[in-house]
């Protein structure tokens, strides 16, 4: 590195072991709470506050107000309301395009 110039780094500074993560769409902030839409064994709706860590790529670190095993809703999470019935169906992220080369 030459004076004057710059880079960009990234480095690990902090490692989670078995860290709780959803998609960065299932988070909703509203008035600097986050929320996330979670489904129940009824198929019910309910919202929970969440404590959100780091981001990571599109995913987001949830540091408390969800469980592990805990059905969220990622599409259409603008339609949901508490107790609300839905047909929860597995979430498929898009991948991304194959390069071509």
């Amino acid at each position: 590195m030459r004076p004057g110039g710059y880079a960009k780094v990234r480095a690990v500074i902090n490692l989670q072991h078995d860290a709780l993560v959803v998609p960065q769409r299932a988070v909703s902030e509203l008035q600097g709470a986050y929320q996330v839409a979670v489904v129940d064994g009824d198929n019910k709706v309910s919202i929970r506050t969440v404590t959100v860590g780091d981001r990571v790529g599109s995913e987001w670190v949830i540091a408390s107000g969800l469980n592990r095993g805990d059905k969220v809703v990622v599409e259409g999470v603008q339609k949901v309301r508490p107790g609300a019935k839905v047909n929860p169906r597995p979430y498929a992220p898009a991948s991304p395009p194959a390069s071509q080369g």
